[in-house]
């Protein structure tokens, strides 16, 4: 029994990851919204964009906007002459489409992709953090088709939560990080524990003929039979027996663990954790400043044991995140309040200072990029180029900026960043960000807990030198303005089409550096967005309000609610007002007395192809599987309960007035009740499902006998 019942399902997103899930060749985003699990899948539109680069040079120009005076739309109307002579751009852009979700039991805080030996799918797992030190292991089942749950992990006994008056696993910070290579999972819950969780590799050599007691040991055990938290060591299951690690036996200084992340390119798996032995605190700056550690470790599975491979102390105070990178860069980058550090393989260590707070609160050394006045508190990181390692930043107000590695041969010698201009998209996200996915080569999911979360898409600007003729050609004393006009204007329409660039004397004075894009070479746009209402702020009730002198309140009256549940919703730029109702508020522009009528199916069927005349058959993206040139009828088949009890189906087509019955056709009234209506075949076919037979039709209401 509940006290309470809930309006709307959480529309929060805390956490996504893409994965190929539904299938081997899929590319799938799933959501999590605290409690509720969303998988989408992807795809990419082409849409027409309306070219204004013209009429805003040539209003430039002239000062005069021909359109001004334009009061019919002449000019941008269908017949227009800039309609017929210009060619239109289109673009591609990526929108979601929701596959199926699910209301878990927990709060979700991770979410990891596990590529395991198989699938019922053929694609890849999914492993679910909640927050009372809980893994769930599912996987996608077509036959279903749904989510299947593979195993359950659970760390909440109280032998695993040390002391009795250690800190209680519910005010925790638990985070979940998966090897890249899928070779093990890592869950930090409670105050210093760490759970082990190793998945099966093709490789792997799971009966151990090859073990050598002398080099490897004794033989373990085989069991198999469950054990704690659901393992079993059973060939059958994709994963081995976790184990429980106590960071301070891995190394003394891992008393305050702040972050842990799994990192790239190591045979085996290794993950880098930043700790301190003490809390950090900005009250006691004067007594320590860089107190924290950052260590790496790798693991050995068999063994279940840890080496560490690298060290690096001395770190500033605020830092507080972990970011992996994958080739061509390597190493992580570690995020602070006020800098950015990225340590390499070796332990090299290159920084850079985002506000003017650094130089006071840090003795390490940072490239000075006071001016950019950046805070990094509350900010989230992804890659965008996998050429130069690239990386997007969205700020807590979210803003964008770009980060960016200088190379010296395969080594990172620096880091620069830089903001995005307001022209080139740096303002579309009114907030900050919770989680950023990659979804493509040009397209990133930005997921938000107080705005709506939107599909980010991003272009490059192209570089070329423009086709201008050099000024070091000209003779001396010859100045440009002696150039012939026709070479001007040749210039000029070289520029629309290549676009401005350094002159050929300044490029060969100065080299491209490739290692730094420019400021203007990203732009950014919204390509779709899931509507949030979170946070809620306040709420209260109102009624609708209707012209006095209008037929919309006496049309609406039974139809729409009485009332209206208006909520002030969402943080800083992403604040909005947001009306609920419990159910759908259509318009209602129109009303028909219809007393008679039990129950309505309006149905867009196909009509037959004449013959003789050849239907092509292309999917476009507003009438579906078929061009334009298909014909679709609007119809309504209406169930009916006469005065009499008589029962009987009329079908009507739908107009522009209103709607009209058919008469002249194969469909029977008199058959009694339809149950059911619906089309088949892509609209080829009717289907009314009467209470003792099943009727096909064509497009036209011609009867088709069943066999």
């Amino acid at each position: 029994m509940q006290c309470y019942t809930e309006l709307t399902p959480p529309t929060a997103v805390t956490h996504s990851l893409t994965l190929p899930f539904v299938s081997a060749e899929s590319n799938n985003l799933v959501v999590a919204k605290t409690s509720l699990l969303q998988i989408f899948t992807t795809k990419v539109i082409s849409i027409e964009l309306e070219d204004k680069s013209e009429e805003e040079r040539s209003k430039k120009q002239t000062g005069f906007d021909r359109k001004a005076n334009d009061d019919d739309g002449l000019e941008s109307s269908f017949l227009g002459a800039d309609s017929i002579l210009r060619p239109s751009e289109r673009a591609n852009k990526t929108k979601l489409v929701l596959v199926a979700e699910y209301a878990l039991s927990g709060t979700i805080t991770s979410l990891a992709r596990i590529n395991t030996l198989s699938s019922k799918s053929g694609g890849e797992a999914l492993l679910i953090g909640f927050k009372d030190a809980k893994l769930s292991l599912v996987e996608w089942d077509p036959t279903r088709p749904g989510i299947s749950t593979i195993s359950i992990h659970y760390y909440e006994q109280d032998g695993l939560q040390g002391s009795p008056w250690a800190t209680n696993l519910h005010d925790c910070v638990n985070y979940l990080s998966a090897d890249p290579g899928s070779r093990c999972a890592a869950l930090k819950f409670g105050a210093r524990r760490l759970a082990i969780l190793p998945f099966k590799q093709g490789d792997e050599d799971i009966n151990m003929d090859d073990w050598d007691e002398e080099l490897d040991g004794p033989r373990p055990v085989t069991q198999v039979s469950k054990v704690t938290n659901g393992d079993s060591s059973d060939s059958g299951t994709p994963y081995g027996s976790s184990f429980v690690l106590h960071l301070p036996s891995l190394d003394p200084n891992l008393i305050h663990p702040l972050h842990l992340a799994f990192l790239y390119e190591y045979r085996e798996p290794t993950f880098g954790i930043l700790s301190s032995t003490a809390l950090p605190s900005s009250g006691l700056l004067h007594e320590r400043k860089d107190h924290l550690n950052y260590m790496v470790f790798t693991l050995d599975l068999h063994q279940k044991a840890s080496t560490t491979i690298l060290s690096v102390g001395g770190l500033p105070y605020d830092l507080f995140m972990i970011v992996p990178l994958p080739v061509p860069i390597g190493g992580a980058l570690l995020v602070g309040s006020n800098e950015l550090i990225h340590i390499d393989q070796g332990g090299k260590a290159n920084g850079v200072a985002v506000n003017m707070f650094a130089r006071k609160s840090t003795s390490f050394g940072l490239a000075d990029q006071a001016e950019l006045e950046m805070r990094l508190e509350g900010c989230t990181i992804e890659q965008l180029s996998i050429q130069n390692g690239e990386m997007l930043i969205i700020l807590h107000t979210g803003e964008l900026s770009i980060l960016s590695f200088k190379m010296d041969g395969r080594s990172v010698s620096g880091l620069s960043v830089r903001r995005v201009s307001t022209e080139s998209g740096g303002s579309v996200i009114p907030t900050g960000a919770t989680t950023i996915s990659s979804l493509g080569p040009n397209s990133l999911f930005v997921g938000s807990e107080c705005a709506d979360s939107v599909v980010l898409g991003w272009s490059r600007k192209s570089g070329q030198l423009t086709r201008r003729k050099p000024r070091l050609d000209l003779p001396d004393g010859l100045d440009d303005t002696f150039l012939d006009e026709e070479d001007l204007e040749d210039d000029d329409a070289d520029d629309d089409l290549y676009g401005n660039g350094p002159s050929t004397t300044q490029a060969a004075a100065a080299p491209i550096d490739t290692s730094i894009t420019k400021a203007g070479d990203y732009v950014f746009q919204i390509h779709d967005s899931l509507v949030s209402i979170a946070p809620v702020i306040d709420t209260t009730l109102g009624k609708s309000a209707f012209p006095p002198d209008g037929d919309e309140r006496r049309n609406s009256e039974g139809v729409r609610s009485d009332l209206d549940l208006v909520t002030a919703v969402g943080k800083g730029g992403g604040g909005a007002l947001a009306v609920i109702n419990k159910n759908i508020q259509p318009k209602v522009i129109g009303r028909f007395e219809f007393p008679e009528a039990r129950g309505i199916w309006t149905l867009s069927a196909k009509r037959p192809a004449i013959k003789g005349l050849q239907v092509t058959k292309e999917k476009t993206e507003i009438s579906g599987d078929y061009s334009d040139d298909a014909q679709y009828d609007r119809l309504m088949i209406v169930s009916k309960a006469l005065p009499d009890e008589t029962e009987v189906s009329d079908v009507y087509a739908l107009t522009s007035a209103g709607f009209e019955a058919l008469t002249g056709t194969e469909f029977e009234p008199a058959a009694g009740s339809t149950v059911e209506a619906g089309t088949l075949g892509n609209g080829m076919r009717i289907i009314q499902v009467l209470k003792s037979e099943v009727r096909s039709y064509d497009g036209v209401i011609n009867y088709i006998v069943l066999e």
